[in-house]
This record gives structure tokens, sequence and C-alpha cells, in this order.
């Protein structure tokens, strides 16, 4: 599906493309995770040493929980793209055009919460819906689009919110 933008048409961003970013994504932040937080240097060998090893492993995943959601806020708010978003050339959108703020990523951020409590369904939801939204895309009201190249998606991105279609 494309919206039409007056001379230009966005397409929206498939299922592939998006856990392409997705998989870059996660790869990015687990290795700035892993390099933060070196859990696996502090696992006990000893098992009379093991009394630390559940708070450990809990404020290890409340950390890496937090620097997830700060890495895909603050990348949504400033530039609407990821890192793994900006590789594959594509870009996270309010329906309307318009760039999302604070409140809607995270809004979407909650989505994905959501999404996860579905097993996983409310993402693969995407491969068939029209505009090709997840859950947590529905949820925020966003959409994910493909840039064809620089100077063709900015006239794109500045008519989206003027179309019609």
């Amino acid at each position: 599906m494309e919206q039409n933008t007056g001379a230009h048409a966005l397409e929206y961003a498939g299922f592939w493309r998006r856990f392409g970013a997705f998989v870059v994504d996660a790869m990015l932040i687990s290795i700035v995770i892993s390099m933060i937080f070196p859990l696996g240097s502090r696992f006990p060998l000893n098992l009379d040493d093991r009394w630390y090893f559940i708070p450990l492993v809990t404020i290890s995943n409340a950390l890496s929980v937090l620097a997830t959601l700060a890495y895909s806020v603050i990348f949504w708010c400033w530039r609407g793209q990821t890192l793994g978003k900006m590789l594959l050339n594509i870009r996270l959108l309010r329906g309307d055009g318009s760039d999302i703020s604070f409140g809607y990523a995270m809004l979407r951020y909650l989505g994905y919460v959501v999404c996860i409590l579905t097993l996983g369904g409310g993402f693969l939801w995407l491969a068939f819906d029209s505009r090709k939204q997840g859950l947590h895309d529905k949820i925020a009201g966003t959409v994910v689009v493909k840039l064809p190249d620089a100077a063709a998606s900015d006239a794109a991105l500045a008519n989206l919110g003027h179309s019609t279609g």
C-alpha cells in the first residue's frame, strides 16, 4: 500500500524490513547493555555464593528494560528512526504524517508490552494489515514508511499531512 503525497508516494514498510531493523536495534542494545552490565562474569560458581543471584538478575533485567525504553523513545522522538530503521531506510510517523511526540512514543512502547503479552501476535498483525501496522502502531496511531531517498522523502514527508488519500 502507498500513501499519496502529491508528487510522491510513501510506501508502508512491511514485516521483514521492520523485523530487520528490530534485529539491528536488538544487537546494538545488547552490546551496549552487556558492556554496562557485564552480568555473565558475575554468576557465582560456588553454590554457597548464590544468594545474590536473583536480586542481581532482577536489577539487571530492570536496567535493560529502562535502557531499551530510553533508546527507543529518544530515537523515535528525535528522528522518527532508531539506528536499525536508519540503516534500513524506514521512518516512524504519526498516522497524519507528523513527527512522533514523547507521549505517543511512550504509548507505542507500551504497545510493545501488549504485543509481547499476546505472544508476538501483535507484531505479526502488521504482516496482514493494509497499512502494515502492528498492534503497537494501532495503539499509538503510528505508521512506518519506507524512505525512497533523501530529497524525495523530505518532499513526501512535508506533504504527507496534506494528503487526501
